[in-house]
């Protein structure tokens, strides 16, 4: 079981009343743990039966320990999310093979052109 720290609202207001808002999110959490296998059948009940029964938030504070943590983020807009596993590299972004050969074959004409210049006039 996880401590919480000071200023999660469950330990600084703990004598708050719960409103219909904190049970309605809580449930939703519990529903969501217990549905992933994050909490089993007797657990689930036990934390149900807390939730509808305290009175104030304090109360709610071994539920909160024994829920996944929840995001309190969101990932920037401008952050490219990769389905692949760590350490699996991404396909590069080369250029196409046709471009190389079409730019070495230019390359190649240059030097033989510049070649024969320096012939013609040495």
């Amino acid at each position: 079981m996880k401590e919480l720290p000071a200023s999660s609202r469950y330990v600084a207001r703990s004598g708050e009343p719960v409103t219909d808002a904190d049970r309605s999110e809580l449930n939703t959490r519990l529903n969501d743990a217990f549905s992933a296998g994050a909490i089993d059948d007797q657990a689930f009940h036990r934390h149900l039966d807390t939730i509808y029964s305290a009175a104030t938030l304090g109360e709610l504070v071994p539920v909160i320990q024994a829920l996944p943590a929840t995001a309190t983020h969101s990932t920037p807009q401008g952050i490219e999310q990769n389905s692949r596993p760590p350490g699996e590299v991404t396909p590069s972004r080369a250029m196409p093979r046709s471009l190389i050969v079409g730019m070495l074959g230019a390359a190649g004409v240059a030097m033989v052109l510049m070649i024969i210049i320096l012939v013609i006039v040495f």
